[in-house]
């Protein structure tokens, strides 16, 4: 389970041209393939280990924890390790983003990734709540907490969640690693202002690549979900195994993008 080849997966647009638009107005002339390059290649070396990390490994166990905590089921949990997260008095999005914040601080392991994966959380709770707003059903949205989390309580629910997290990790990556190795070639603080503003106006670009890669973690996390999370809450052993397949097949994505032509 979970390690089916899923086979190559289009997207809209190659990475190279997404950096080629981003610095199309730069007088660098830089080269853009090897800045596509460069960037992947310092977003796949972080990918090897992410899953090693404590703040990366809480970030996603409060992402496993929402669904759980609107659960009209009994589930098993260890209470001195699985964050607690109190949805019967409603919270608001920001409320959740902020009890995300404070368990990632308590597990930090390196500020960076941390960092990072408190964003992708925040960007994937706020998202996901967003989309039920949104969704026709008998039961619609009404500002209902646990009735948004409860619809993530199945493999296929989850499995979006999971999508939503790792495609905001990656394209955070992206833009650090591109306005990283992007500035360090631009001649002056002209040249970096203008990569900085073309970055900001191409960040949809970046955003829906990465969504597009993130796409090959799907079926992997929805089994994942149903396997260890439906009638309880997973160890950290199992979190960590999720994440060395889930990240693996992201870094396998980043390759093969990398090494197309």
């Amino acid at each position: 389970m979970g390690h089916e080849r899923v086979g190559a997966l289009p997207h809209s647009k190659p990475w190279r041209d997404v950096v080629a638009q981003i610095v199309a107005s730069s007088s660098s002339g830089s080269d853009v393939a090897e800045l596509a390059r460069s960037t992947l290649e310092n977003v796949q070396i972080r990918f090897r280990r992410l899953h090693q990390d404590d703040g990366v490994i809480a970030a996603f166990q409060f992402l496993v924890a929402l669904p759980k905590s609107a659960s009209s089921s009994p589930y098993q949990s260890d209470p001195t390790y699985d964050p607690t997260v109190d949805l019967s008095s409603n919270p608001s999005t920001l409320r959740l983003v902020a009890e995300l914040g404070s368990w990632v601080d308590s597990h930090q392991e390196s500020t960076e990734y941390a960092s990072i994966a408190k964003k992708a959380g925040a960007d994937a709770i706020a998202l996901w709540s967003q989309q039920q707003q949104q969704q026709p059903g008998l039961f619609p949205y009404q500002g209902d907490s646990k009735e948004v989390w409860r619809r993530a309580d199945n493999g296929s629910g989850f499995c979006e969640v999971a999508r939503l997290f790792f495609a905001k990790f990656t394209e955070r990556y992206l833009n650090y690693f591109l306005d990283r190795e992007a500035s360090a070639v631009l001649p002056n603080a002209s040249e970096r202002d203008r990569l900085a503003s073309q970055l900001q106006q191409h960040v949809d670009g970046v955003s829906k690549y990465a969504f597009e890669t993130s796409r090959i973690t799907q079926s992997f996390a929805a089994g994942w979900f149903n396997l260890h999370a439906r009638q309880r809450t997973p160890s950290k052993d199992e979190l960590e195994s999720f994440l060395s397949v889930a990240f693996g097949k992201m870094r396998e994505e980043l390759i093969r993008e990398a090494s197309s032509k």
